[in-house]
């Protein structure tokens, strides 16, 4: 199969000689005159390298990059600059392009840089396809020890070897406890994996959302005394069943509780409501259900906000363990949400708080 290029320049007479010289070099080739084209094209279309310049109209290189490695992170975007430009296109590397070509563009640099680029694609994502095999046949081998042990637990806990004291019953709550933690982030890791792969099947069933949302509840007032912050919900009464996957959707709303009194101090506040609401997916409104997780912890710096979804945007070299597991979270809550026709929002202010909304349709 042809490698597919996407050119994105507002000169016309540029896009269409690039276009015909990498046409003649064997490769498909795609044109958009600003970044808004663009990212429609990318919605349709399979593309492997965007070539995108800086200086267009109505949305330029800069923000259509952080559009495009918001939205598209499996995609390459290289970086059409003038020589006016040459520190706007090493900023543009710092934030996700993989390389940049100067004006006036010189044919046989152009094709050597291109095949460079797919190359060096075409090798990670043969390393990426590696490493999923691997964590998905390590994960998987996971899961049956893990089973064995929660399940042991639960046997001693209701006395198949006798009478336990309350230090023994204690450390085997805790035991147990463990065992599921980690039992449902291998779940997590696995599902991950499958959402991107386009693998993952729904087990939908009605749910009644009001008996839901304050059973998951029961588990976190809990928690949040412990941690000496306040724990408030506002659950609209009456709220319609809604057919979802049960064991899924509880994964979002426990990560978002989770991740909530994660980063809230002492003497802070989480809060949840669920009600009734229309939202828009994919340019229409939609009926559905509300549900809105706030706190009043550290916040989420502005420049992190746009990619708060997208595990491929963090550092992993540098970031701390509970970073890593908030993003893979987050992750997994928004192909969750989006494999259920849903949304997920998030607004935060640093120092004041988050507040992360998903919207289900109702139908």
């Amino acid at each position: 199969m042809n490698n597919t290029i996407l050119i994105v320049d507002d000169e016309e007479s540029l896009r269409m000689t690039l276009k015909l010289r990498l046409a003649a070099q064997g490769f498909s080739v795609i044109t958009a005159e600003d970044g808004e084209k663009a990212l429609d094209v990318l919605r349709h279309e399979r593309v492997d390298l965007v070539l995108l310049d800086i200086n267009m109209p109505v949305m330029d290189g800069i923000e259509a990059l952080s559009r495009i490695t918001e939205e598209f992170p499996g995609v390459d975007v290289m970086m059409l600059t003038g020589f006016a430009d040459f520190t706007t296109a090493i900023d543009c590397l710092k934030k996700g392009a993989k390389d940049y070509l100067v004006k006036p563009i010189e044919v046989t640099e152009l094709v050597t840089r291109v095949r460079s680029a797919l190359r060096a694609r075409s090798s990670e994502l043969a390393l990426r396809e590696l490493q999923s095999a691997f964590m998905s046949t390590f994960l998987h081998d996971m899961m049956n020890p893990l089973k064995t042990i929660g399940a042991t637990v639960e046997q001693v806990k209701e006395g198949s070897v006798g009478a336990l004291s309350e230090d023994q019953a204690v450390l085997l709550n805790y035991v147990a406890d463990l065992s599921d933690r980690l039992l449902h982030r291998v779940k997590n890791a696995i599902d991950l994996t499958l959402f991107e792969e386009g693998k993952i099947v729904l087990d939908r069933h009605p749910l009644d959302m009001e008996m839901f949302i304050h059973t998951v509840c029961l588990r976190y007032e809990i928690i949040a005394r412990k941690k000496k912050i306040s724990f408030q919900k506002n659950i609209q009464k009456g709220l319609p069943n809604v057919t979802l996957d049960f064991d899924r959707i509880d994964t979002v709303v426990n990560c978002l509780l989770d991740n909530a009194l994660k980063y809230t101090a002492e003497q802070g506040t989480v809060s949840i409501a669920a009600g009734r609401a229309a939202f828009q997916a994919d340019g229409r409104s939609v009926d559905g259900i509300e549900v809105t997780v706030k706190d009043t912890g550290s916040g989420i710096a502005p420049d992190e906000l746009a990619s708060v979804f997208s595990k491929y945007k963090l550092n992993m070299a540098k970031a701390a363990p509970e970073q890593k597991l908030t993003a893979f979270s987050l992750a997994i809550a928004k192909h969750i949400v989006d494999a259920h026709g849903g949304v997920i929002t998030v607004a935060s202010e640093v120092g004041k708080g988050s507040s992360f909304s998903v919207f289900l349709p109702l139908a």
